[in-house]
């Protein structure tokens, strides 16, 4: 068990003292601000509660139950998983160069431009190549938009869209038109045929760096401690007692009937 230093009690609870920073972690974890007062008493309330249930089990003797102990062992190792994951990742040490690296990278990635688009996904190529064909022999898009809004399998506008969060041939598609244009031949993906009309294209305007940096490191320091982990549980002398449970075979097969036929 870990073992809190000696510092200043926020109470004393039936004789038990618990330390203020007790009171200051859970009110960390239920985002509760102690300078108000409702959030103060609310984190009071909940460790209170904490501490008396504790000393209840302790006077009822409930961790002589094996299955009683067992699921307080269960949440105390996920608390100290979760605590060291959070302390890892606050200890990471990245260098500012390589956060700018990665910002500059993702610049890259996510493109010049925001699109606004309007689509119609059609479950057939015929239906998407009939209403380009409209297109194309001049009937203005708005007017294909409502002809086909009923039947197509989507009809959709989308806002500020940029190029990686499109699928690749979509993305491909996009950069060959201009605002106010839309495609000729419709491009196939999972979702069906889409035919795309471009309503803006604007500069992508990114996010100064100052701003992003902590959620770049907060990510670049997740991703290391994954990387702990793994290494751990790779290089860890981990013996299995027993055997995992193997994995469930398929049914077989149900005799055919008399009088059955093969094809």
């Amino acid at each position: 068990m870990i073992q809190l230093r000696a510092e200043p009690a926020v109470a004393v609870i039936n004789g038990q003292q618990v330390p203020q920073s007790l009171l200051e972690a859970l009110a960390k974890l239920r985002q509760l601000d102690l300078s108000k007062p409702e959030d103060y008493e609310k984190a009071f309330k909940e460790l209170t509660e904490y501490v008396l249930l504790a000393q209840e089990a302790k006077r009822e003797k409930l961790a002589d139950d094996p299955a009683y102990a067992a699921s307080v062992e269960v949440g105390r190792l996920q608390a100290v998983a979760n605590a060291s994951v959070l302390a890892l990742r606050a200890k990471a040490q990245i260098d500012p160069s390589i956060l700018m690296a990665d910002y500059e990278d993702q610049l890259a990635k996510v493109g010049k431009f925001s699109y606004d688009l309007t689509q119609l996904v059609f479950a057939t190529e015929e239906e998407a190549l009939k209403a380009a064909g409209e297109v194309v022999a001049g009937k203005p898009f708005g007017t294909v938009f409502n002809e086909y809004n009923g039947s197509a399998r989507q009809a959709r506008s989308f806002a500020q869209m940029r190029l990686p969060q499109l699928p690749a041939d979509i993305a491909a598609a996009l950069q060959t038109l201009k605002a106010g244009e839309t495609m000729k031949v419709p491009v196939q993906t999972q979702a069906g045929w889409h035919l795309i009309h471009v309503d803006k294209i604007e500069p992508f305007v990114a996010p100064p760096f100052e701003r992003v940096r902590d959620a770049i490191r907060d990510r670049m320091a997740a991703q290391l401690v994954d990387e702990r982990v793994a290494k751990l549980r790779e290089e860890a002398d981990i013996e299995l007692i027993g055997q995992a449970p193997k994995p469930a075979e398929p049914a077989a097969a149900e005799p055919a009937a008399a009088g059955d036929k093969k094809d």
